[in-house]
């Protein structure tokens, strides 16, 4: 279980309780299935999206709180993350995943997609027994959007053209759709007041906005130690992020341009376009859209009723703006 939430009261509990559901509800006989799910789902996680999941719950009435579903949901949609996490590491052929060999480099690249749909499979019975049709239908049409988005990633790599319109649909689809859903699940299932829900969700999706564009830019501004994962590597394989997209803006050299133009963006040296993004202030413009997003976050969040888990919320909202990793 992650030390990450240790620092907020109650959560390592329940955060326990889900990582027992995860792992009995994934269980299997067959010794691929169950090494490789073992190693991704008990790895160094650090269960955000089940966290914003059980936090949110905690807006809904006393009376109908129900701990139980509360837990079991928050399992299925850490599940349908690791799903596709699963799926995306073969798509991008990425070797490491929280600092560990990746599924499909233990497994193979069949077992690793088999695996993801296992977890899929496993993820929608959790949420078939625990929650209402209206959320069933939600997390389902969560999973389309996220595929829709991972095909438009893979048609635009090695386009450094991307706009910054087109990047941020992206990361809606890839990334912050789950972190709404988490925030309005939690919500709706223990019955919170209408308002406090629909708080909930743009709070969740502005949350899943920076995260997202602080992962993209550790991938040029961190260390692979603290990463636990080469630096560049979304540059490596055509994926155009926002700090790539500011610092092209602000190529006054034209260097960076000359890089990334087709035929030469495949070619072009890591440690060369990571080095001219930091020095363009492509970081930094990054950075500051990240803040928006937080800022947002935080005024959605500053609306909700007042007590232990609103600040919880802003606690982990203005953490996930700095995180190093």
């Amino acid at each position: 279980m992650t030390s990450y939430w240790n620092d907020f009261p109650g959560m390592p509990e329940a955060l326990e309780k889900v990582s027992g559901i995860i792992n009995s509800s994934s269980a299997s006989e067959n010794p691929v299935i169950f090494g490789g799910l073992s190693a991704i789902l008990n790895g160094d996680g650090k269960l955000l999206r089940p966290g914003l999941l059980v936090i949110a719950s905690q807006f809904g009435s006393a009376l109908k709180y129900n701990s139980e579903k509360c837990y079991h949901l928050a399992a299925a949609i850490e599940m349908l993350h690791v799903a596709t996490l699963i799926h995306d590491d073969v798509i991008d052929d990425s070797p490491l995943r929280r600092g560990q060999p990746s599924v499909h480099t233990r497994y193979g690249k069949q077992n690793a997609v088999l695996m993801g749909d296992f977890l899929l499979s496993r993820c929608f019975i959790l949420v078939s027994e625990y929650s209402s049709q209206e959320q069933a239908l939600a997390l389902a049409r969560a999973v389309s959007v996220i595929c829709s988005m991972e095909i438009e990633q893979n048609s635009d790599r090695y386009q450094a053209d991307t706009s910054v319109r087109r990047y941020f649909k992206k990361i809606m689809g890839k990334t912050a759709l789950l972190f709404s859903l988490a925030c309005y699940v939690g919500a709706a299932e223990a019955k919170a007041p209408a308002a406090s829900a629909a708080r909930l969700r743009r709070a969740g999706y502005n949350m899943g906005m920076a995260f997202q564009i602080i992962d993209d830019i550790l991938d040029y501004a961190g260390t692979a130690e603290t990463v636990r994962k080469a630096l560049g590597n979304d540059f490596k394989e055509g994926i155009v992020t926002l700090p790539l997209i500011c610092a092209l803006k602000m190529d006054r050299s034209g260097e960076l341009k000359k890089l990334t133009v087709p035929g030469q963006f495949a070619l072009a040296d890591r440690g060369q376009v990571i080095a001219l993004v930091r020095e363009s202030g492509g970081i930094e413009a990054a950075r500051n859209c990240a803040k928006k997003y937080t800022d947002r976050a935080l005024r959605e969040i500053s609306l909700l009723p007042g007590g232990a888990p609103r600040d919880m919320l802003e606690k982990l909202t203005q953490r996930l703006l700095v995180r190093d990793y």
